[in-house]
């Protein structure tokens, strides 16, 4: 990282892509925006509710969890940026490649006056007053709905959905090189992991020593996101899912226990996510069976991922060679895999019911996970591209068992 960019984060200032980065990412949603018959997008969010949107589209990074944010792109105008924090404006004036950014009153129902007006004058300052938009976010704030719903002739939620899957599924050469430099953080964490783990030394221990490794390998930690760079080394032996309460807690290590961790790194708004399995003392047979399963279940998701495969089509390559393990009732209770890199987790997803199909040059991450109760459990996860020619696997770390002596 060079000086001025290592200033700029010390002060909370996110460095920006190039130029024209910005520029093809604008080119991009508006070729989106007319495949639509769209006059624009409104972009709703916070650190938990869709900050990779805003960020993506803006540059725009929330300080806390409760600063809010609406992102105005017409297909023709300015771009706006609303936030609620007066005290943050001069860092967000900073960060963002907005044409603009103004204040708008914290979205909550007491205020629905308030924001309205604000909303109403920046649709109006972008050209949207009378258009059709497209509004994108989770959870989209009922006061948000009704303002912009308000100033508009139509809005249509689900092809902001649809947009967004659509931006995250087509990355640009800058975003690949930035999602393989996130996917070399990831390693470092994993290579880490390998020796952090020892019998009797704590999960938080563990867990301390490979974040220290992803910071150094430049890792962000943001505030304000519900998901950033971290790991999770809960007891998944006595659990069914990577998806607890505690990312770690005093727990010790103890002979006798095999599970997964799942490692997450964030780098300047990019995501990788990763899996491996840790054997702690010589595992037993039927622990090194559940590993076996996960590993052929692995090189059978491989084997079919490709453009126009459906989410669907991935998880039964999946399920029916854990069938033929004797594990179909023990899978990974989340999914078996999810569309990654701009963003943590979006459609397609890898499940039973998953419609999606995938494209090529999007990024996949495939999990394919077992948990088998008062046994052990294991999961194996990497990044990859989707080409024509088959699945690139973008993690160089090892797979195999990490087995704690």
């Amino acid at each position: 990282m060079d000086d001025r960019n290592q200033r700029l984060e010390a002060a909370g200032i996110p460095p920006s892509p190039p130029v024209e980065e910005q520029r093809r990412r604008q080119k991009r949603l508006r070729e989106l925006l007319a495949a639509h018959k769209l006059d624009g997008l409104v972009i709703y969010g916070s650190g938990p509710t869709n900050p990779d949107p805003v960020r993506y589209l803006s540059g725009y990074v929330h300080p806390f969890p409760r600063a809010w944010s609406i992102l105005v792109v017409p297909a023709d105008g300015p771009i706006v940026l609303l936030i609620d924090r007066e005290w943050h404006q001069p860092a967000a004036q900073e960060m963002t490649w907005s044409n603009s950014v103004r204040l708008m009153p914290t979205p909550t129902p007491g205020r629905g006056r308030e924001l309205a007006n604000a909303v109403s004058e920046t649709l109006e300052h972008c050209g949207l007053h009378d258009g059709s938009v497209g509004l994108l976010g989770t959870d989209v704030a009922g006061v948000v709905e009704a303002a912009v719903a308000g100033s508009t002739a139509a809005v249509d939620a689900e092809a902001g959905a649809t947009i967004w899957d659509a931006l995250v599924a087509t990355p640009s050469e800058y975003d690949l090189r930035k999602i393989k430099k996130t996917v070399g953080i990831a390693d470092e964490g994993l290579s880490a992991l390998a020796n952090a783990c020892e019998v009797g030394r704590s999960e938080r221990a563990v867990c301390f020593e490979v974040l220290s490794a992803m910071a150094s390998a430049g890792a962000e930690f943001q505030h304000a996101n519900s998901i950033s760079t971290h790991i999770d080394l809960g007891a998944y032996a006595q659990s069914e899912s990577n998806l607890q309460p505690f990312l770690y807690t005093e727990t010790p290590i103890e002979v006798g226990e095999q599970f997964w961790v799942d490692l997450i790194a964030c780098h300047r708004g990019y995501y990788v996510d990763c899996d491996r399995t840790v054997a702690v003392g010589k595992p037993t047979t039927e622990q090194l069976h559940i590993y076996d399963a996960c590993v052929d279940m692995y090189e059978a998701m491989l084997n079919v991922v490709g453009p126009g495969v459906s989410g669907h089509t991935v998880w039964k390559a999946a399920r029916d060679v854990a069938t033929e393990h004797g594990y179909s009732d023990h899978l990974n209770g989340v999914y078996l895999g999810h569309t990654t890199g701009l963003t943590i987790s979006t459609s397609p997803v890898v499940s039973r019911n998953a419609s999606g199909t995938l494209i090529e040059n999007q990024l996949l991450n495939i999990e394919p996970g077992i948990h088998v109760p008062d046994v052990g459990a294991a999961c194996i996860e990497n990044t990859l591209q989707v080409t024509a020619s088959g699945p690139e696997v973008l993690n160089d770390a090892s797979t195999d068992l990490i087995v704690v002596r």
